[in-house]
């Protein structure tokens, strides 16, 4: 059977934008094509307040304590605390919740962009004998948790095929797995690439050496390598776009104190990514699964200044394909900067390695291989 128009659910999970994008742009691609698509916290349809906050200010937590984030998320990240996700999911309070939420919106399919959506989503539906397929979106796009594994879902999609070999390999069942192209936002879809000097300029930007610096939703990052820049006398500028913490606010306040004629411009929140992807000459932050597939189809390298657990086996990627870097060290990030504005030959270098990336983008060819899943789905029952 051919549904003409389709509707989705996107769940996210709140806790950075990591999770909401890809959903925000799947859903804005669905309706785009005339379909049906609603984006929801997951937590809002099992009515867990608590474990919306949890998960919340724990990211955050983690955040502030980066160097703590690998240990702690790799402590709680067990086939154990995903089998007890599951048995408070079949707590009758959340299941009634979620069945009065799924009867009020009637999705003909369910897609969680975040891990523990892939956790418990399936628990609900079988318990409560729902007849809709259940899918889970690798956020981190070349791994995945283990709490994510659940042979109960109907499809598990990735972007990358590191993405199936890691899921494969903690557990999940092969011909579940799909490689997806990477739910790209529409204002990349539609960008049309200028030079560098012409895009400063509309940004009002210096037309010299500029490094985008992420600071993600949350807003929370640190000064240490502004400071490792100016004492190198590094000719350069940083942008910093994201959210503004007060605590990062008051470190780039203390840091522009010290060195006022460093040049340092704060953007916050912008609209056009794009364009300041096309701006810089590389781009610097914490590791986001959006942020540095973004990067990589903007043809921009990265550093990403804080490797997270969910992004170290993003480094093994990056070892065959070196269009990045993954660097904790300060001092070893300014030897990268420094290398890369004085090498064209490693310029030259990466720039070819941007053009043999094995990954697909487009929110649109993932639709419809959401719509086809779905339809098969239907057709089997």
């Amino acid at each position: 059977m051919h549904y003409e128009i389709m509707k989705g659910a996107m769940l996210y999970v709140d806790a950075g934008k990591g999770h909401y994008t890809p959903a925000k742009a799947l859903a804005d691609n669905f309706l785009k094509a005339g379909h049906e698509a609603i984006v929801e916290n997951l937590f809002n349809t099992f009515d867990s307040a608590f474990w919306n906050v949890m998960t919340k200010y724990s990211w955050r937590l983690m955040l502030h304590f980066p160097r703590l984030e690998p240990f702690l998320t790799n402590s709680i990240d067990s086939r154990f605390n995903a089998f007890l996700m599951k048995r408070v999911v079949e707590l009758e309070k959340h299941l009634n919740a979620f069945k009065t939420w799924y009867e009020k919106e009637k999705p003909d399919f369910i897609i969680s962009t975040n891990f523990i959506g892939g956790a418990i989503i399936p628990t609900a539906v079988k318990k409560l004998h729902l007849d809709v397929p259940v899918y889970q979106y690798l956020a981190d796009v070349f791994d995945t948790p283990r709490i994510g594994i659940n042979s109960n879902l109907t499809r598990m999609y990735t972007p990358s095929e590191l993405g199936v070999k890691n899921a494969f390999e903690k557990g999940q069942n092969i011909t579940s797995l799909s490689i997806c192209s990477f739910p790209l936002q529409q204002k990349f879809d539609s960008y049309e690439k200028k030079s560098k000097s012409e895009t400063r300029k509309k940004l009002g930007l210096d037309d010299k050496f500029t490094i985008l610096c992420s600071l993600g939703g949350e807003g929370i990052g640190t000064s240490a390598l502004l400071y490792k820049l100016a004492e190198t006398n590094i000719d350069c500028q940083v942008v910093t776009i994201g959210g503004r913490s007060k605590s990062t606010d008051k470190s780039f306040a203390r840091f522009k104190k010290k060195y006022p004629s460093f040049s340092l411009v704060q953007r916050g929140f912008v609209d056009n990514v794009p364009d300041y992807l096309s701006a810089c000459d590389m781009q610097i932050g914490k590791a986001g699964a959006n942020s540095v597939m973004e990067s990589i189809y903007m043809h921009t390298p990265f550093i990403i200044t804080q490797v997270l657990y969910p992004f170290e086996a993003s480094l093994d990627f990056l070892k065959e394909h070196p269009v990045g870097w993954g660097e904790n060290d300060e001092g070893r990030q300014v030897e990268i900067i420094r290398e890369f504005m004085e090498s064209e030959s490693l310029r030259k270098s990466v720039e070819k390695e941007f053009q043999n990336i094995p990954l697909k983008f487009g929110a649109s060819a993932f639709r419809d291989q959401i719509i086809k899943d779905t339809e098969e789905f239907r057709r089997l029952r």
